[in-house]
């Protein structure tokens, strides 16, 4: 189920980048650098926009995802349980697996393809070693972790590798993205609430309709709720995205 998400927003942030770099390369060849930041800064905002919100309702109803997607005689609780654990800590790093679809296109418009290449084996290295170190500790979710990890290290070092460029604002950039993820945090973070409750009222009813109305039933109320209460604040605040 996690793979299913992390596809569809992998599509998603790799259409967004695949659209915005003709526009990057033409502003760097005419060295506008203005245009440039804005563009990058905009497309990272809507990655945010769409995969933190997606991260909070997957924290909230995770177990009934699981459990739509997979559950059987063979699948049972105790492998929805496992599965649970590697998905919390894997879903974690769903911005940043998002993240850096979208700002390695800053590079190749500059012409630079060496250096989210050596971001990408830099972090696969992280990655690994995470990975061996927390196998043992962690099972299954010290996998996970290592992923999103190993994640975080790319975003990091793509960002460190763009301010080589001078011409770019990498601090207005980054701090315009850090201030615009943190209220989408807080605002799904506030839409989580609501359907975390709303989750515990309505699992005795659906408890006993079968796998795919039982689960699927959670998934679409809580996804419901989730989504008008999240608008709700987007709208109230006048987000312009």
């Amino acid at each position: 189920s996690l793979r299913l998400q992390e596809l569809i927003l992998g599509i998603f942030a790799v259409s967004i980048g695949t659209v915005i770099l003709p526009d990057l390369s033409g502003l760097a060849k005419n060295s506008d650098w203005g245009k440039f930041n804005s563009l990058l800064s905009q497309a990272i905002k809507i990655i945010a926009l769409i995969s933190i919100p997606v991260t909070f309702y997957s924290l909230v109803s995770g177990k009934e995802i699981i459990s739509l997607v997979y559950k059987s005689k063979t699948f049972d609780e105790k492998s929805v349980a496992l599965t649970l654990e590697a998905f919390r800590f894997h879903i974690a790093g769903l911005f940043f697996i998002a993240v850096n679809r979208v700002v390695s296109p800053a590079f190749y418009a500059q012409g630079n393809t060496k250096s989210p290449t050596l971001a990408g084996i830099l972090g696969l290295c992280i990655n690994m070693i995470l990975a061996l170190c927390l196998i043992k500790p962690m099972a299954g979710g010290g996998i996970a972790l290592a992923l999103s990890l190993g994640s975080f290290a790319n975003t990091v070092l793509l960002f460190v590798f763009l301010k080589k460029n001078k011409n770019i604002e990498l601090k207005k950039v980054v701090t315009e993205n850090l201030l615009y993820c943190a209220k989408i945090l807080l605002f799904s973070f506030l839409a989580s609430i609501p359907a975390f409750f709303v989750r515990a009222k309505i699992l005795p009813f659906f408890e006993a309709k079968g796998r795919f109305l039982g689960y699927g039933g959670v998934v679409a109320v809580t996804a419901g709720v989730f989504a008008v209460c999240g608008i709700l604040l987007l709208f109230v605040a006048k987000d312009p995205l």
